[in-house]
């Protein structure tokens, strides 16, 4: 039998994604020995085939009615049926997909110069479902099928080795119990992955956060606000998941639906707001209706604005529309961008200067980030450290009780704990950098380096820090690290390659090369930072190094108190305090464990 495949939505409009049904549709079929082959560019190719199999997912894709009446011909995907029609039979819907099926026309639209990124998605990717259904059946959403999150295929089931990426399709992974045995599934290819749908933010967790963090995850992170209800939710979500990651996330923003008015700008406008000051990108998702809308075109800029993040990390609203302007070739007339900023303006002023002046990179609370060598990207939630009583302010409050100073010891040497959460917007604590670096100083002076070692070694398992290339970078000379106090207390502007040269002058060379220099530099901060001594900041390609609030203290300090408080700090960095705990004297370390236990 011959048989003709149509995606519908690659006919009528283009698609950067492969149809999944079709695919194993075709799959199934030649497995059974017949004739299968993609249809792409008439319909009129219908007549030679014996049957044909047509699919879309978009309601606004157009299909010829004559095609569908045709008695050879079986039609299905939510661009028909809202909630996808009948299921595939079960040995078709569990059959590998045919990955070759687009070849043909992948071929085609590479050799007429279609950049090959555009069409990655039908050359690089196996595609499934590991899960199946979501409890959330949202009315805007097609994938109301199935009220709760179930298994639906393992990943061996799609898996084509000799495709490098794995991309899945699930409708809310966090959503099914055992999400973290298909995740295992996941990382044993050992490929890189991503998710399509995106994930519910609003389901995460401490260990999803911190597993997903870790996991070989291609591409942005993408969650969704689409309700500004659960603006207290998605808040606190975004904190937690930010604690182990320094990326900026993406986030789904829905408008255009619950109505087209000015209310629903306002409201997109406020979510927005609310991601910038958490550090996160909107990508604006106009649900069909705003065409509807007396402000159409206020939804289109809104995209083009968000959906860019060029503009958008740089921009405020007001700036991309001027900005839009400025490059209008004719000046006796306006763009698009600019009287549609205008005219909203005018009519509705207070939601203007509420919202228009925005710009990122004022409202982000993550623009100072922790930096090199902490064990989390970024600070806590307050109140998860007001109720377990982690916080700074119960800790200084306690001074001089003996159970809160071992607790605090457990902590800070684990870095459970960091004074630059302090620095950051959302701080509830009130204590003062200084009042905690003195705290800190006090409590190092007042217990010696064995007792330290015995209140480490009862922490609790989960402060536990892992060891790895980061947290296990050693140096030879601790004046070294005084040294560079010393230089960076003077010079508040200083990057690695400076730092280098001053560094080596002390010593008398003065000809080495720029990369050695900065690779020495570099080298030697990362140590102090692991000692809480300096931050080094990552912003954008450029890192910024300045003296931490305890390292200001301590320079300040006579040289034996500095050079016993450095000695102590040494049990920050993981490897020397296992091997302290524990009585190791390893070859590689035997400088600084020297050091550490005299």
């Amino acid at each position: 039998m011959k048989i003709g495949i149509i995606d519908a939505d690659l006919m009528d409009n283009g698609t950067r994604h492969p149809n999944l049904a079709l695919m194993k549709i075709s799959g199934y079929y030649k497995e059974q020995g017949h004739e299968v082959k993609l249809i792409y560019n008439s319909y009129m190719e219908v007549y030679e085939y014996d049957k044909i199999y047509l699919s879309k997912v978009f309601s606004f894709t157009e299909v010829p009615e004559w095609v569908l009446e045709r008695d050879n011909v079986e039609f299905g995907g939510t661009g028909f049926y809202s909630d996808g029609g009948d299921n595939l039979d079960y040995e078709i819907e569990h059959h590998k997909p045919d990955y070759s099926l687009y070849n043909e026309y992948v071929e085609e639209q590479l050799k007429i110069g279609r950049k090959r990124t555009t069409l990655e998605d039908y050359m690089d990717y196996s595609i499934g479902f590991s899960t199946r259904g979501c409890f959330r059946q949202c009315k805007f959403c097609v994938n109301k099928k199935y009220e709760k999150a179930f298994k639906h295929s393992p990943i061996e089931e799609f898996l084509d080795e000799d495709r490098p990426y794995l991309y899945l399709w699930d409708d809310n992974f966090f959503a099914y119990p055992h999400w973290e045995k298909i995740l295992d599934e996941i990382e044993s290819t050992g490929k890189p992955f991503q998710f399509r749908q995106g994930l519910d933010l609003r389901l995460m967790t401490d260990r999803k956060a911190k597993r997903f963090n870790n996991t070989n995850y291609r591409g942005d992170f993408i969650f969704a606000f689409d309700h500004l209800k659960d603006k207290d939710t998605i808040i606190e979500k975004i904190q937690l998941w930010k604690r182990y990651s320094n990326k900026i996330c993406k986030l789904y923003v829905l408008c255009g639906f619950e109505s087209q008015d000015e209310k629903d700008i306002e409201n997109t406008f406020e979510r927005i707001k609310i991601l910038m000051q958490y550090g996160c990108m909107p990508y604006i998702m106009r649900y069909e209706d705003y065409k509807k809308s007396k402000y159409k075109s206020m939804y289109i800029e809104l995209a083009r604005w968000c959906n860019q993040p060029q503009f958008y990390k740089k921009k405020s609203f007001r700036e991309f529309c001027e900005a839009n302007q400025m490059y209008k070739k004719d000046q006796s007339t306006k763009c698009s961008a600019y009287r549609t900023m205008l005219d909203f303006e005018t009519d509705f002023p207070d939601i203007a200067a509420k919202y228009f002046d925005l710009k990122f990179e004022d409202e982000n609370i993550y623009i100072k980030q922790y930096g090199y060598g902490r064990k989390y990207k970024n600070k806590p939630l307050c109140k998860g450290c007001k109720k377990s009583e982690n916080c700074w302010d119960e800790i200084i409050k306690s001074k001089g009780n003996k159970h809160v100073e071992k607790k605090f010891i457990q902590l800070y040497f684990n870095k459970e704990i960091d004074v630059l959460c302090t620095h950051y917007k959302n701080s509830e604590c009130i204590s003062t950098p200084d009042e905690i670096a003195k705290y800190i100083i006090d409590i190092l002076l007042k217990y010696s380096t064995e007792e330290l070692i015995k209140i480490l070694k009862q922490s609790d398992h989960s402060y536990k820090e892992d060891i790895t290339k980061e947290n296990t970078i050693l140096v030879k000379e601790l004046d070294e690290i005084k040294e560079i106090l010393n230089i960076l207390i003077y010079n508040k502007k200083i990057d690695f390659l400076e730092l280098g040269r001053k560094l080596k002058f002390r010593h008398g060379i003065v000809d080495q090369k720029d990369a050695t220099l900065k690779t020495y530099a570099q080298h030697y901060c990362k140590f102090a930072a692991l000692l809480d001594l300096v931050v080094i900041d990552k912003v954008g390609r450029n890192s910024h190094i300045e003296v931490s609030d305890l390292g200001k203290v301590i320079y300040n300090l006579d040289d034996d108190q500095r050079d016993n408080l450095i000695k102590k700090l040494l049990l920050r960095i993981p490897i020397l305090r296992e091997c302290a705990s524990v009585n190791i004297n390893y070859e590689a370390f035997k400088t600084l464990l020297k050091k550490l236990l005299v």
